[in-house]
């Protein structure tokens, strides 16, 4: 069975993949309207601020997504995997087994 931080991690990327990889890339690191969540990674305040209330910039609007069951409950997930690609702890793609060595 998964540790708990792989396990996660891996719910976080999925939760991703559902929902911002549209827009950020599938990786996180962003498109031509939507920017990198990696590079620079934003604080787990800001990330959460922005999923929940949306923001407004010059690339555009995203929609805030307080209240949705398939996000909410899953911004430390998402934020997680963020974490592991920023770092470079997990490669692009989805998580595998990389993970399973110990966090430093």
């Amino acid at each position: 069975m998964p540790d708990r931080a792989l396990t996660i991690v891996r719910e976080g990327y999925r939760r991703y993949q559902g929902v911002c990889g549209h827009c950020h890339g599938p990786d996180g690191v962003g498109s031509t309207f939507a920017p990198s969540l990696i590079d620079p990674l934003p604080s787990r305040e800001r990330f959460a601020a922005a999923v929940l209330e949306g923001v407004t910039g010059a690339r555009g609007v995203m929609r805030g997504f307080a209240g949705d069951p398939n996000v909410e409950p899953y911004l430390d997930a998402m934020y997680s995997y963020l974490v592991d690609r920023a770092t470079g702890r997990l490669g692009r793609g989805r998580p595998g087994d990389e993970l399973a060595s110990p966090r430093p």
